[in-house]
């Protein structure tokens, strides 16, 4: 079955299609050699979703037990660095102050 792989880091980002067997969940993924060397993390601290949905146990599976279907894009999330809210206060702040 294929799959994609995305990840994007500070400098470089990644796109793979991998093949892969049918019952892998997205954790197995994670801990393939080639997907390995992309990310330098622990796998339990990684944010990743499938197809723009983030695997956090509420809504999808967590990685563990969610089982990729053919086609599907699982993708791992970089940290933010500022919260988004954060960032429109401020710049409301800044638009009101000038």
């Amino acid at each position: 079955m294929k799959i994609y792989f995305s990840i994007q880091n500070t400098d470089t980002s990644h796109f793979l299609e991998l093949d892969v067997s049918e019952s892998i969940t997205a954790q197995e993924v994670l801990q393939l050699p080639q997907i390995r060397k992309l990310h330098n993390q622990e796998i339990n601290l990684l944010r990743v979703g499938v197809n723009g949905e983030e695997l956090d146990g509420k809504y999808k599976a967590k990685p563990i037990n969610y089982r990729m279907a053919h086609g599907e894009r699982l993708e791992v999330y970089k940290p933010l660095f500022q919260d988004p809210k954060e960032r429109r206060k401020n710049k409301a702040n800044l638009e009101e102050s000038s």
